[in-house]
């Protein structure tokens, strides 16, 4: 059990500006922006995600291309985040981030996927950004 207990630790600051680098990473995806979902990365960053080719995608640039490429497929794609849990330890967080993601590709298909983000935050240039968000999912339908 990770985490039965409240666990929000750090300052309120960090922990906010946390918060809304999840919040604008929904955002992004929602409005299908590559510069605005990429300006949440980290420079040496890794995502996974379970999908053939995208289990450990290394690198900023990569990221994003992968992004680009994940997202061709759909019209539209509702993104919700909330953080489960925060701990920031100086210039380094981890937290959990759950996912509702809503999308309706090019044939008018509707998905739903609820998930899970196991996240790395980096503070970069004074800015919070994801270092390794691994992604699981929960539910799909």
């Amino acid at each position: 059990d990770s985490g039965s207990n409240m666990s929000f630790i750090g300052s309120i600051e960090d922990r906010l500006e946390i918060h809304e680098l999840v919040m604008s990473y929904g955002h992004a995806v929602t409005i299908k922006s590559s510069k605005a979902w990429g300006d949440t990365w980290s420079k040496d960053s890794v995502w996974e995600i379970p999908v053939p080719g995208m289990d450990h995608i290394e690198g900023k640039e990569n990221i994003v291309n992968s992004w680009i490429e994940a997202m061709k497929p759909y019209k539209q794609i509702v993104f919700k985040a909330w953080l489960g849990t925060l701990e920031v330890k100086g210039d380094y967080a981890t937290g959990i981030t759950y996912t509702n993601e809503l999308g309706t590709d090019l044939e008018d298909r509707k998905t739903r996927v609820d998930g899970r983000y196991e996240d790395e935050f980096i503070r970069e240039d004074g800015i919070w950004l994801f270092k390794k968000r691994s992604f699981s999912i929960l539910h799909m339908d």
